[in-house]
C-alpha cells in the first residue's frame, strides 16, 4: 500500500518567503485567539452584571419587609402582620399551630386551651421577642420549654389557673428575658432556683397567687426594678426577705396579710422609690432606712400609733397615704425631716378633736396638701371640702390662739361654734348641779337656742 505524505505547505515554501516574513498559520491562530479573548470577556461581563443584579433584587426585597416567610406560613386561625406578629387569641387552640414561620418575632397565644407545653413547642421560633400565653389552661410547663428562645425579652403566663407549681428549670435558655408574668395563677411555691436562669430580668409580677412567705427565689434576681406580690398570703417580712433586691425601684405589698415587719427588712433597697403595703394588717410600723423613697403607702392597715421618728430616714419622701387606719393623733414632730413631702392623706380616722391637731395644719400650710374629711370637718372647721386655706389667724380655731395673757382657752374652743356653745352650756349645768358655780355665772344665755338651731341646719346640710 502505498502512503503518500504532503509535505508542510510552510517547509515547502521556506525557500520562497522573505527572510522577515511571518508564518502565515500563527498570524490566522493570533487573530482567532485575540477574538475568542474578547467574546469570553464580554460574557464574563454579562454574567457579572447578572449576579449583582440579582443580589441587588433580593437585597432591595429583604428590606421592603419580605416576611414571605409568615405570610406563606399564617396558620388560617390566625392573623399575621408584615412585622412577623401572628396574632392567635382567642382561636380555639388546644395545640400550637403548626403553620407558624421560623422568623416569628411576636406571637400570641392568649385565651386558648393549650395544657401542656414541651421542649419541642418553640424549638423552632429562635427569633422570637414577644410570647403570650396568658388565659390557657397550662397545667405544667416541661423543663426546658423555653431554652431555645434565647432572643424572648417579654414573656406572659398570667391568668392560668391549674398552674401551681414550675420546676427549677422551666426558664432555662431566656438569657435576655427582661419581663414576666405569673399573675393570677395558683402558684403556692417557688422553687429558690427558678429564677436563676434570668439574669437580665428587670419586671416580675407575682400578683394574685397563693404564697404564704417572700420566696428565697428572689436573691437571684440582681437586675429587678420592679417587683408585685400583691393579692397573696405573705403574713411577714423578715429581715433577709428582700436583702438581694438592690436594684428594686417598685415594690407592691398590698392586699397581703403582713402583720409583722421586722427592723431592717427594707434596709438594703437603697433604690426603692415607691413602697405598698396598703390594705394589711399592720399595727406597728417600725423604723425603716430608704433614703430614695418617694411613695409610701400605709392605708387600709391597723396602725393605731406612729413614733414621732418613723419617718425620720425617708428624706425623699413626696406621697403618704395613711388613710383608713385607727389614728386618734400624730406625733408633732413626725414629718419635721420630711422637707419635700408634698400630699398626705389622712382619710377615714377616728381623729381626736383638740389643740393637739394644730402643729399638723400649721406645718402644711406652706408646704403640703392634707387631705382628711374626718380631721378637717371636726377639727379644722375653717376648712371646707378637706382644701388646705393659707396659714393666717382667722383660719386657725379661736380656741387655740394665744390670749393677750399668753395663754390659751378651752379645748372646747378648737369645736365648731354651735358645738363649742353647747358644750359651754353642759359644762356649766354641771357645775351647778354640784354646787361649784357662783351667783355671777348663773345659767348660760339664750344664745344656746339659735345655736341648737344652727347645728340642726348644719347636720341636715
Amino acid at each position: 500500500m502505498i502512503s503518500l505524505e504532503v509535505a508542510d505547505p510552510w517547509l515547502l515554501s521556506s525557500s520562497l518567503r522573505p527572510p522577515n516574513a511571518l508564518p502565515f498559520v500563527p498570524v490566522l491562530f493570533l487573530a482567532s485567539f485575540s477574538t475568542i479573548h474578547q467574546v469570553l470577556d464580554a460574557v464574563a461581563d454579562v454574567w457579572l452584571v447578572m449576579f449583582f443584579l440579582v443580589i441587588f433584587i433580593f437585597t432591595c426585597a429583604a428590606k421592603a419587609g419580605l416576611s414571605l416567610n409568615v405570610s406563606n406560613s399564617c396558620p388560617s386561625m390566625c392573623k399575621c402582620t408584615p412585622e412577623e406578629t401572628i396574632l392567635c387569641q382567642r382561636a380555639g387552640l388546644k395545640t400550637l399551630p403548626g403553620e407558624i414561620a421560623a422568623s416569628t418575632i411576636s406571637l400570641n397565644l392568649s385565651n386558648n386551651y393549650l395544657r401542656t407545653l414541651n421542649t419541642n413547642t418553640f424549638r423552632n421560633l429562635t427569633f422570637l421577642h414577644s410570647l403570650w400565653l396568658d388565659g390557657n389552661n397550662l397545667t405544667f410547663l416541661t423543663p426546658g420549654t423555653f431554652h431555645a428562645l434565647s432572643r424572648l425579652q417579654e414573656l406572659h403566663l398570667s391568668r392560668n389557673s391549674r398552674l401551681t407549681y414550675l420546676h427549677a428549670n422551666t426558664f432555662r435558655g431566656l438569657l435576655n428575658l427582661i419581663s414576666l408574668d405569673l399573675s393570677h395563677c395558683n402558684i403556692f411555691e417557688i422553687h429558690p432556683l427558678l429564677f436563676s436562669h434570668l439574669p437580665s430580668l428587670e419586671r416580675l409580677d407575682l400578683a394574685s397567687n397563693n404564697m404564704r412567705y417572700v420566696p428565697q427565689a428572689f436573691r437571684n434576681l440582681s437586675s429587678l426594678t420592679r417587683l408585685s406580690l400583691e393579692g397573696n398570703h405573705i403574713e411577714a417580712i423578715g429581715r433577709d426577705s428582700l436583702k438581694d433586691l438592690g436594684t428594686l425601684y417598685d415594690l407592691n405589698l398590698r392586699k397581703n396579710r403582713i402583720w409583722i415587719i421586722q427592723n431592717g427588712a427594707f434596709t438594703k433597697l437603697l433604690r426603692l422609690g415607691t413602697l405598698n403595703l396598703g390594705h394589711n394588717f399592720i399595727t406597728d410600723l417600725p423604723n425603716q432606712q430608704l433614703p430614695n423613697l418617694r411613695n409610701l403607702y400605709l392605708n387600709n392597715n391597723q396602725i393605731s400609733s406612729i413614733s414621732d421618728s418613723a419617718f425620720l430616714h425617708l428624706n425623699k419622701l413626696h406621697f403618704l397615704h395613711l388613710s383608713r387606719n385607727n389614728l386618734s393623733s400624730l406625733p408633732v414632730h413626725l414629718f419635721s425631716s420630711l422637707a419635700k413631702l408634698q400630699r398626705v392623706l389622712l382619710w377615714h380616722n377616728p381623729w381626736s378633736c383638740d389643740c393637739s391637731t394644730l402643729w399638723l395644719w400649721r406645718w402644711a400650710s406652706p408646704r403640703a396638701a392634707i387631705e382628711g374629711d374626718g380631721l378637717y370637718k371636726l377639727c379644722l372647721p375653717a376648712c371646707s371640702q378637706g382644701a388646705l386655706p393659707q396659714h393666717n389667724s382667722s383660719a386657725i380655731p379661736p380656741g387655740c390662739l394665744p390670749s393677750a395673757a399668753g395663754r390659751h382657752r378651752s379645748a372646747f374652743s378648737v369645736l365648731p361654734n354651735g358645738i363649742f356653745h353647747l358644750c359651754r352650756y353642759i359644762k356649766t349645768l354641771i357645775q351647778c348641779l354640784l354646787g361649784a358655780c357662783r351667783r355671777k355665772q348663773g345659767m348660760p344665755d339664750t344664745r344656746f337656742v339659735p345655736v341648737l338651731r344652727g347645728i340642726i341646719q348644719a347636720d341636715k346640710r
